[in-house]
């Protein structure tokens, strides 16, 4: 092997130079070169690293101290605060990733890995019941197996978590540097850097876990992590030294990664997977080949201006370098990369930035790159060197050839300043066309006689440089397809496009996101932190190759192995279904699912259980935001009937009718509106959440709901209140609330009956309503008009009869039961002077006038002259008919069913009480009672009769 320290040399003026016309400063140049102690290929890669740095996130000179671990931790602390949660995941859709904090670029590359099942594999049967923590001296150690530990979990998570997302905190806090504090990761500079750092701590994780468990002894536990497995090799990377001073600089903070990602095991896992070896070759022009020492890859950088991955890749692999010959002289030479191992998963970084010397900073490319969806590696194999050799100098002959074509075609447009010249040949020809007699109008006409030598001439060299373009583009695209088509030989070594890192945004700041394809249903995934869903191929690469017309494209390319992705689309059982838990047959029947232990298993029920909860506390305290919304709609809805109440006027009554609307407006009226408030909540709860039954339903609300409903309810800030009405107090006011529709229902029905001539219904249902209304408060409206009807309802139907000019047998019924009214002695204390002489004298008139016998004024008069209650007519008067009650309960049913908002209006009331209204100021009534009320003695014969004729009643 050729060393490498013939690639060394002191930074001569040229490079510097050179790279601070690319925009670095002198120092970081001298910095990067130190670093990489002359190595161009580091030294380019350190440079590189400094752009990608502004790329990612500005200020490109972040401190990595103390203060920044506890900015970070802070930060995802404070974010973890306000996780949304109850965020269940559709099923067939993969599980997205919560960002805590700008890390949306971890999160795709977490994707990315999360779709390698060997990788994943490998994490998820990871053992750690065998190692104490405790007894690890070495801290980083600790750091990476509790890295591979928490990546575990989240892994786990996103195989069968029903959740929308999972949260990578703990994974972030735990990668960790050597002093076991967080890395700022989203400060990171450099995702190709940062990706190697976190896999070596996977790698040592892992490593760790798999010899300890080789254990056979503590003595031989403590030199076993120090050593490697039978057969294992170690593979560096770079060791870089820093001058002791300005260690604060940014070379010093970003090769903090590098330094400590300096070992991996080569036959691990994560290098199988993720690295591969290059054989490197210096070419010098007439001498031999000279080998170079091995070199590990892991992201190969390409060039965005070289349009293609192809062409990227090549020129990465041939790369142009000093070489310090025997003589101790340098000299240009070509730096060959040949692949001796490939990984199963290749990965490309797309340089998109590069110093504007226009604008002094760097800029993002978004010209278009094309890469293709399946890629053959088989030309940069170490064991198709010589063929690929012969190929390439074939198609460098063609190449050259291309060249020489392209500057041919070139002259064709850089005639005299650049003008195209067949395009001026055409135009010269469609003027002197313009000169003829048929053009004489035309503005451009000249009037040449002379013009049939020149366009014939013209014509010839017109068509001479048109076929000259023709064959030359002709020959181009020949040569381009025998290029194209000299690798067929070399298409073995297969490797399928699966991921795609896009970054949308500018070199200062910016978003990332992922397109993934899974190889089981052949289908692109669309991975945006928690935003996951479906997208179509057209919509991914158009986004990928890039275009000026956006900021988007495809940052960090991935492919896959054929063998891997053979593996996935022949296997009898699907990798990836991406099933929840509520699809029973298919939840964790997939390759990811077979990979879970029964712990893991039960921790995902755990999990699903608890986002079960949670979904359901979410619904709940929706629900609860919704009912306090409605509660305070009823407020002002029932404010609003409250002042349309208080408007209305009702004579002759002094006290106004209860509202009885609803139970709720019931209790608007009332002077303490506490209830009132409970009951357009308990509303509002039945509108919103009817399954419940309200707040006095049983079993109702429970207790923890109904607590939640009253923080909710105090956080308005009217009078906070510390508990729910009781049961019996909800039931003694529901119950005065149907007394009172019971006694309207009564009015409104005894004078619909009084109204028809249906007198002994009326009477009955006048007797019902005295007896309730003795019992309600005297200030009541109840009790008042109950006071007034028992004088003038007997004074309507006996001036009704004499109205009619007659007296039936069924009139004798009714005043018989008017004379068993007057005996129950309801409210004797408002009676008139001689009321009951006044009444028999009312009832002798309306019988005896209108051509009735004599016997029939005594036997309707009989109880009241013996003062002896006629038992069969009181109980007739008591014997309600079933029609009333059937009104009532009816009515009843109306008003107790109708929820708050139905605006159902109070017609119950408004019909009642312009019926009441009507019958006491009937003017017949009113002057009969006055009369009866100011006469010393009982009214004569004749001054009845003018009233009652004078002033008939309205039916």
């Amino acid at each position: 092997m050729q060393s490498s320290q013939q690639l060394q040399k002191p930074l001569d003026n040229a490079i510097l130079q050179q790279e601070r016309r690319n925009g670095y400063s002198e120092f970081d140049i001298r910095q990067a070169w130190n670093a990489s102690s002359g190595n161009m290929s580091l030294f380019q890669q350190l440079l590189q690293g400094m752009r990608n740095q502004s790329f990612i996130m500005n200020p490109i000179n972040q401190q990595f101290n103390d203060d920044i671990q506890v900015a970070v931790a802070a930060s995802l602390t404070l974010h973890q605060q306000y996780m949304p949660i109850g965020k269940v995941r559709q099923n067939y859709v993969p599980c997205g990733l919560l960002n805590v904090g700008n890390t949306c670029y971890f999160n795709s590359l977490l994707q990315t890995y999360y779709f390698i099942y060997d990788f994943v594999s490998s994490i998820v049967k990871c053992k750690f019941d065998h190692v104490n923590l405790s007894n690890i001296v070495d801290k980083r150690v600790v750091n990476s197996i509790e890295l591979v530990k928490n990546l575990q979990s989240l892994f786990v998570l996103m195989i069968g978590s029903d959740r929308q997302f999972v949260d990578p905190k703990k994974v972030i806090l735990s990668i960790c540097d050597d002093f076991g504090k967080a890395l700022p990761i989203g400060d990171q500079k450099d995702v190709s850097e940062f990706n190697n750092y976190f896999l070596s701590r996977i790698d040592e994780g892992i490593t760790y876990l798999t010899q300890s468990l080789q254990k056979t002894s503590t003595s031989q536990s403590q030199q076993s992590i120090k050593q490697q497995l039978p057969g294992q090799s170690i593979v560096q990377f770079p060791t870089i030294h820093f001058p002791d001073s300005n260690t604060n600089s940014m070379i010093s903070q970003k090769s903090l990664l590098i330094r400590q990602s300096s070992v991996i095991a080569e036959n691990s896992m994560v290098f199988k997977l993720f690295y591969g070896k290059f054989s490197p070759q210096i070419i010098r022009k007439g001498q031999a080949s000279k080998d170079c020492q091995q070199e590990m890859f892991n992201i190969i950088q390409i060039d965005v201006n070289s349009k293609s991955l192809f062409e990227g890749f090549d020129k990465y692999m041939n790369q142009a370098v000093e070489y310090k010959n025997e003589k101790d002289e340098y000299q240009q030479a070509i730096k060959q990369f040949w692949i001796q191992s490939a990984p199963q998963v290749l990965t490309f970084q797309i340089q998109r930035v590069e110093y504007s010397k226009e604008f002094g900073s760097f800029t993002k490319i978004n010209s278009f790159f094309h890469f293709e969806k399946e890629i053959y590696i088989d030309r940069y194999l170490l064991s198709n060197q010589k063929l690929a050799k012969d190929i390439q100098t074939q198609n460098q002959q063609m190449r050259d050839r291309l060249k020489k074509i392209d500057q041919e075609l070139a002259t064709l447009t850089q005639f005299n300043g650049n003008i195209d010249i067949i395009q001026n040949l055409e135009t010269t020809l469609q003027f002197l066309k313009l000169q003829n007699s048929n053009e004489k109008q035309h503005q451009f006409f000249v009037d040449s006689s002379d013009n049939k030598a020149s366009i014939k001439s013209i014509s010839e060299y017109h068509q001479h440089f048109i076929k000259k373009r023709d064959c030359l583009q002709k020959e181009r695209k020949e040569i381009e397809q025998k290029i194209s088509e000299s690798y067929n030989s070399l298409k073995k070594q297969k490797y399928i496009l699966q991921s795609i890192l896009m970054h949308e945004g500018n070199p200062d700041a910016g978003h990332y996101y992922a397109y993934i394809y899974n190889l089981d249903d052949q289908k692109w995934y669309y991975f945006n932190d928690i935003n996951v869903h479906e997208e179509v191929e057209q919509n991914v690469l158009k986004n990928a190759f890039g275009d000026q017309s956006n900021s988007k494209s495809a940052y960090l390319i991935q492919y896959v192995k054929e063998d891997n992705a053979k593996f996935a689309q022949n296997s009898m059982v699907k990798l990836k279904l991406f099933s929840t838990s509520e699809d029973t047959k298919k939840y964790l029947t997939d390759g990811y699912g077979l990979l879970l232990s029964k712990q893991q298993r039960e921790f995902l029920n755990q999990d699903n259980e608890k986002l079960k909860q949670e979904v359901e506390q979410q619904q709940l305290m929706n629900k609860i935001e919704q009912i306090i919304t409605k509660y305070q709609q009823y407020l002002e809805i029932a404010n609003e009937k409250q002042r349309k109440y208080q408007q209305k006027q009702y004579p002759p009554f002094p006290v106004k009718p209860p509202y009885l609307e609803n139970y709720s407006m019931y209790l608007k009226i009332k002077p303490d509106e506490r209830l009132f408030k409970w009951t357009i909540l308990d509303n509002a709860i039945i509108k919103i959440m009817p399954e419940t039954g309200g707040l006095f339903s049983q079993p109702g609300l429970k207790e923890i709901v109904k607590t939640q409903i009253l923080e909710e309810l105090n956080k308005l800030g009217n009078n906070k209140v510390q508990h729910f009405p009781t049961a019996q107090e909800y039931q003694t006011s529901i119950e005065e609330y149907k007394s009172a529709l019971k006694l309207q229902c009564m009015i409104q029905y005894l004078l619909d009956q009084y109204n028809n001539n249906n007198f002994i219904e009326a009477l009955q249902a006048l007797q019902k309503y005295m007896k309730l209304a003795k019992h309600t408060p005297q200030s009541s409206f109840f009790y008042t008009v109950a006071i007034n009807l028992k004088h003038i309802f007997p004074l309507g139907i006996i001036s009704k009869m004499m109205q009619n000019k007659s007296v039936t047998e069924a009139d004798l019924k009714s005043l018989k039961l008017v004379i068993a009214f007057q005996m129950q002695e309801h409210f004797l204390y408002t009676e008139p002077k001689f009321w009951n002489g006044q009444l028999q004298n009312l009832i002798d008139i309306a019988i005896g006038t209108f051509g009735s016998n004599e016997k029939w004024t005594q036997e309707v008069l009989k109880p009241i002259i013996q003062n002896k209650k006629d038992t069969e007519m009181c109980s007739l008067l008591d014997a309600a008919s079933q029609n009333i009650d059937e009104y009532i309960q009816n009515l009843q049913s109306i008003y107790l069913e109708q929820q708050f908002e139905n605006n159902l209006e109070d017609f119950l009331l408004d019909n009642s009480m312009n019926i009441l209204q009507r019958f006491f100021l009937t003017k017949g009534i009113q002057i009969l009672f006055e009369s009866i009320q100011k006469s010393p003695t009982i009214l004569d014969k004749k001054v009845i009769l003018k009233i009652v004729e004078d002033n008939p009643q309205n039916k």
